[in-house]
């Protein structure tokens, strides 16, 4: 029998939990054709991965199709989880493991950081952005950030993307942990450029405190500097998430993830 086993990363906040089990409980309802689909998390939070593994083999489980609900590929998709199915093939060698990918650089993510703008005040004009025509405003994408070069890299293709699309003028990132510019690093650069209007992405999951932090930080810039500073919201468990996490699961299911 078939299972699916969707992997979180965890967080200390139990609303980012909560709200990663509603997100991928909307996905499981797309492959409703599949009884056993299990949800874990890598750290910080339960449902371990091996408690999750256990949990599908009990129902019966022959194939577990393994899918990391990550944003973009780094030590945890490419290492953790790949140790922990290796653990799991030990104990239970008469399963058929299969690894998906992360989400990763998708034109539905795209899309999703366009309309993370215009709920923070950005103006679209529902066509590509003609150069002479953007605005004279800078977006700050603010990731996680990792030692994963690829990872990182990953991020500022999306930037890039975000900028063929979106009607501003630059598009920078900046990262909050593991490399390099850090998140004030970022902002300083920008208090650098001649455009009086930042808008700050953060390319996440979900917020745990991070959202209250960027809010004081971002306020106090505004009121010191003759820049307008403004947070637009992260990127949620939203429903164009869904679908991209639904094309992930389809595509392991179905043999075509290499």
């Amino acid at each position: 029998m078939q299972a699916i086993l969707y992997i979180g990363h965890g967080s200390r906040v139990q609303r980012g939990n909560e709200e990663l089990l509603a997100f991928v409980d909307r996905a499981k309802k797309k492959n409703s054709q599949i009884q056993i689909q299990e949800t874990c998390f890598i750290e910080l939070a339960s449902p371990s991965i091996q408690t999750g593994i256990d949990s599908c083999v009990r129902q019966g489980a022959a194939q577990i199709a393994v899918v990391p609900v990550l944003l973009l590929s780094a030590g945890h998709a490419k290492q953790d989880i790949p140790k922990e199915i290796e653990q799991a093939e030990k104990r239970y060698p008469d399963i058929t493991f299969t690894y998906g990918k992360v989400m990763g650089v998708d034109p539905a993510i795209i899309d999703l950081l366009n309309k993370r703008l215009e709920m923070g005040g950005l103006k679209q004009t529902g066509k590509s952005p003609v150069y002479e025509e953007r605005e004279a405003a800078s977006v700050l994408l603010v990731g996680r950030g990792s030692s994963d070069p690829d990872a990182n890299s990953d991020l500022t293709k999306i930037a890039r993307l975000l900028w063929e699309a979106a009607p501003v003028n630059e598009v920078n990132t900046c990262y909050l942990a593991a490399t390099r510019p850090t998140l004030d690093e970022g902002l300083e650069q920008l208090l650098k450029s001649p455009n009086s209007v930042v808008y700050v992405v953060p390319y996440l999951l979900f917020s745990g405190v991070l959202m209250r932090e960027l809010r004081q930080k971002l306020d106090e810039l505004s009121e010191r500097t003759d820049k307008q500073f403004i947070l637009c919201p992260y990127l949620g468990f939203d429903d164009q998430l869904v679908t991209v996490l639904v094309d992930r699961v389809e595509a392991l299911l179905k043999g075509k993830v290499s």
